[in-house]
Order: structure tokens, then sequence, then C-alpha cells
């Protein structure tokens, strides 16, 4: 199963203990402002990659979260999302980074951490204004999902119906065919009698932030499909059906369709491309499916994950001995050498000898 990402894992954390930032930094040494950058994975807040990881781990260390296992996570979510080198990225955390909270700050690490305030607020009121996404009330518009909301994960098999329910600090995220849907609240229009109060709700298909908001109001019914312009990629229809509305939250019932609504049938031979991964270890992991980003983060060990795509696949493990594959059905095999990045990619192409029938190529590193 896909874990949570870093800042969620660290704020959590956090509130489970019931503690303040100002409270942690206290205790730390750590500023406030990176304590949140932490936490809103804002990591071009810090001087450099050494710097991020030293404060990861400290603040994991105080919180008593599996350090190495976080550390781990945020490697593998920095493969894609930063410029740092990979081998940067892999090269274990050096241990000059530790802070010995029973003791004053040395000057050296005074005058960095110094340095490292002055560029964070150099820059904090830019990002402020440019950074900030606003999003308009007026339903079917597109805008940009928050950075501050939390988003809990949360299946939906099919033919069965889910409650989700959203407030103001927390959406929901759920899969729909390998595609990862976020969806949250955005604003409650109260009326005088509650039963008329209408939310305005956000959906989201990642990676993109871009999403598309709708009025919902209590006993209606809301359809997502791809014959929304904004929702052309959505694979699946999603029934919603709003079963309550308070000032601030919402409570929907979410539904998904059998299949696509006038998809085409497949051609004669046309087979889809079928991936099971078997985690014999921890590994990090993200794929593309026909083009689609999906879910990404750190697989457990003893997890399984099955893929499949109409033409194109594309999948990365950060350690390629740590992850056996079956694909349509072939022998299984390790995917790469233990400790190495891996990249695959199987695409179909047009049998030369028979044009109702396609081969599925395999590249990879």
């Amino acid at each position: 199963m896909l874990q949570r990402r870093v800042g969620q894992i660290l704020r959590d954390a956090r509130e489970e203990k019931r503690l303040a930032v100002k409270e942690v930094s206290k205790d730390t040494n750590i500023s406030v402002k990176f304590i949140l950058a932490l936490e809103n994975e804002d990591y071009a807040q810090f001087p450099g990659e050494t710097f991020a990881l030293g404060f990861l781990k400290n603040y994991s260390d105080y919180l008593k979260t599996d350090t190495a296992q976080l550390i781990n996570l945020y490697k593998g979510e920095q493969i894609e999302e930063s410029q740092v080198p990979l081998e940067e990225l892999t090269r274990p955390t050096s241990a000059s980074i530790q802070f010995d909270r029973s003791k004053v700050l040395t000057a050296a690490a005074v005058i960095i951490l110094a340095i490292a305030a002055y560029i964070f607020i150099g820059s904090y009121d830019n990002s402020d204004n440019a950074g900030n996404d606003t999003i308009s009330n007026n339903a079917g518009e597109v805008s940009e999902v928050p950075r501050d909301l939390t988003f809990v994960n949360q299946s939906v098999p099919e033919n069965t119906s889910v409650p989700f329910i959203l407030t103001s600090e927390r959406g929901v995220s759920f899969s729909v065919n390998n595609q990862l849907c976020n969806m949250f609240i955005k604003s409650v229009k109260e009326a005088t009698d509650p039963a008329e109060n209408v939310a305005v709700i956000g959906f989201n298909i990642t990676p993109e932030r871009k999403v598309y908001l709708f009025e919902s109001k209590v006993g209606g019914e809301t359809i997502l499909n791809y014959n929304i312009p904004e929702l052309s990629i959505l694979r699946r229809e999603i029934r919603i059906i709003n079963q309550a509305v308070t000032g601030k939250s919402a409570k929907v019932l979410v539904t998904l369709s059998d299949e696509k609504v006038g998809a085409a049938k497949k051609p004669v031979g046309d087979i889809p491309i079928q991936v099971t991964l078997f985690f014999q270890k921890s590994s990090y992991l993200e794929y593309i499916i026909d083009g689609q980003s999906g879910e990404r983060g750190l697989v457990s060990a003893g997890d399984s994950k099955q893929l499949e795509a109409k033409d194109r696949m594309e999948i990365k493990v950060g350690d390629g001995g740590a992850v056996e594959m079956i694909q349509n059905g072939k022998e299984k095999v390790k995917l790469g050498k233990p400790g190495k990045l891996v990249k695959k990619v199987f695409y179909k192409v047009p049998s030369l000898y028979d044009s109702t029938q396609f081969v599925i190529k395999e590249l990879g590193e």
C-alpha cells in the first residue's frame, strides 16, 4: 500500500502529540519557518539538500517517527521533483548534521542559520504572493489546489458507495483506474435553513494542480465524467451525492461507474499491458499509465501492485533488486540490480504480420 508523503507524516505525528510548532521549535532549536517548510514540503527554503536532510532527521527523531524510512521516502519523492543529482539524494546522510539540543548552538551553526533565515525571509514575501492559490467561488471554473490542505487516502471499490467527509482542513485522495484524484471543500454558502446550504467542492486529477469546481447542495447529485472539458482525461464516471453540509464541512457519497460510458471496443487482439510488481523489500515506486501519472511513494515489503495500461506504461522503482515483476503472464523476473534506480517502459505497436494484432515491446535501464 502506498504511504503518505513526508510532510503529511510529520504534521500528523506532531498533531497526534498535540504539539504546537513553536513548542517544537523551542525543543529542537529548529526555526519555526523550517518546521513549516518541512511539513509543507517546501524544500526550496533550505540552503541546500544536506540542510534539508539534516533538519528532516532532527525533526523525525524528535517526533519518534521511523527516521530511516522517512528519509528513504523523502529521497524517493525527490528523484523527479528536485534538481539535485541522484547521487546526492542516494548518498547516506552525513553524521555531521546532528544538533545536540542539550548544548548551545556553536557560533558557526548560528551564522549558517542566520544566513538561511535571511534567504527564507527574503523570499517569503514573494512566495506569499506568487505561490498563493486563488480559487473562484464560481462552479465550473478551474484554478489550483490549495497548498495548505491535507489529503487522506481512501479506497473506492467498484460498485460500492463510499462516504467522504470533507472539511476546510482535510480533503480526500482516491484512485480511479490508476488515476490519483483529490476532492476537497472550497467553501460553503450558508442559508437560513441548514438544509439549503450549498458546498463549493473541488475535484483534481494529479499531477496537475488545476481543479474543477462545482456546487453541491444537500440531496443533490453531481456526475463527473470525461464529457466535462476540464475532466476529459477521466477514465471512469464518478457519481457524487451530497448527504450533509455544515458551515465548514460536507459529507458526500462517492460511487464509481462500471466503465467509461461510450468507450470504444478494443480491436481483435488488442490486449492491455498488464504488470504485477512484488515488493520483497520496501522501495520507492512511481508509474505513468497512458500518459497520466499515477500514485507515487514508498511501497512496503510484502506488498504487490497490479497495473494495467491500454497503450503505454512507464514504471520507476528506487531499488530494482527489491522488486520482482510479471508482465502479461510471463515468467517472474527481478526488475533490476540491488540498490539501483530502474526505469521500465512498455508500449504496443501493430504486428507486422497481422493488422488486428498488437505486440508489446519493452525499454528499460
